[in-house]
């Protein structure tokens, strides 16, 4: 007998059609390919980093391939074989490292999950897959990890007050370069990252505590009452006491 949560599923898959894109989530600029293919390995859709990685320029061209229309043999019996794996045992394959040809036909080394695509049923009907380039993460991760010491620093003291050129020099940039990379990684200055951690604490003492506006405001790292209620509406869109009164 399904669960209720089963139930909950089933009802809402039942009602998706072919309209519904999961792979527009995942663009080019995420880095991350993404695949379905059926119980004979013949592939259904895939984003348009995988299509392109495949060689071809639109979907229809790559739909009802399969891995030895794409790959070498040995790999396409690799990829094949994993593809069993997942649909005969029903679980999924997760973060395993392999070998890959890249859109210039360079191996690379990249990260696959695999799990059992299912009908409303719960039959196995093929799979689903998500590919990463290791190499990719790597430079994705490269500008974060430049600022990682200031961000932790934000993080534990952004109640206080916080010097920008001492996160910088902290994390041994230029300020200029700091401000950049900040900006390049979180889409925000460093000074709004750390209003916006100071407004989200206040949200959560406005409708967790009884303490007066004006404590807050201290308590969370400005100046004075009227800074804090400018900052926390221009954010919120509320001021604090009709933030309090809407969502205690």
């Amino acid at each position: 007998m399904l669960s209720k949560a089963k139930k909950i599923q089933q009802k809402f898959f039942q009602k998706l059609g072919d309209f519904n894109r999961y792979d527009l989530l995942l663009p080019e600029s995420s880095g991350v390919y993404t695949f379905i293919k059926d119980r004979s390995g013949v592939v259904i859709t895939a984003n348009q980093l995988t299509i392109e990685r495949c060689g071809f320029t639109t979907e229809e061209e790559l739909v009802g391939k399969t891995d030895y229309d794409l790959f070498t043999r040995d790999l396409a019996e690799k990829y094949a074989s994993d593809d069993q794996r997942v649909m005969e045992s029903g679980k999924p394959i997760l973060n395993m490292p392999e070998l890959a040809p890249s859109k210039n036909g360079t191996i690379h080394c990249y990260i696959t999950n695999k799990m059992p695509l299912r009908n409303p049923k719960g039959d196995i009907v093929g799979i689903m897959g998500t590919t990463t380039s290791a190499e990719y993460s790597r430079h994705a991760l490269k500008s974060f990890l430049e600022i990682a010491t200031a961000v932790d620093f934000i993080k534990d003291n952004f109640t206080k007050t916080i010097n920008i050129p001492e996160l910088a020099e902290m994390s041994g940039l230029k300020n200029r370069k700091f401000e950049s990379l900040f900006k390049e990684v979180f889409s925000i200055t460093p000074q709004t990252y750390i209003i916006k951690m100071r407004i989200h604490t206040a949200c959560q003492l406005l409708t967790g505590s009884s303490k007066s506006i004006a404590d807050i405001a201290t308590e969370v790292g400005f100046y004075d009452h009227s800074t804090f209620t400018r900052q926390f509406s221009k954010h919120m869109g509320l001021r604090p006491v009709q933030y309090r009164k809407q969502y205690s």
